[in-house]
């Protein structure tokens, strides 16, 4: 069964990752240096367990290619990824966090709650 026929596990956002990590890059060029091999270690896990992040119905437009669409199916389909995530994970969010002001984590929250809404509303399965 291929994996567009497949039931997509629900996504739901608590944060706004992208607005979050957008912030991290321009503030630490080091950053990109740490979390892009990890970005592509999960799309080379997405690829070898047969998932395509991009089928996923999006919140809005600016979500497009977002990583939680990929980490949502990789948590559900590889233990590869779930055994790596709960490794590095808490340390990785940890360490993003402390770079970030208390504000602007309360902006991502206010981001992805209003496009959570949005998706509600426009009847999106997000």
């Amino acid at each position: 069964m291929s994996s567009a026929s497949q039931q997509m596990p629900p996504v739901v956002c608590k944060a706004c990752v992208l607005f979050l990590i957008q912030r991290c890059y321009v503030r630490h060029w080091w950053f990109r240096l740490l979390r892009e091999p990890l970005i592509t270690c999960m799309r080379i896990l997405a690829w070898w367990n047969g998932i395509d992040a991009w089928t996923h119905a999006v919140h809005r437009p600016e979500c497009r290619g977002c990583v939680r669409f990929m980490k949502a199916e990789l948590e559900d389909k590889s233990g590869t990824f779930r055994f790596f995530n709960k490794l590095i994970g808490p340390r990785f969010r940890t360490l993003r966090d402390s770079m970030l002001q208390t504000e602007e984590l309360q902006e991502a929250k206010r981001i992805a709650a209003e496009a959570m809404t949005e998706a509600g509303t426009k009847g999106v399965n997000p």
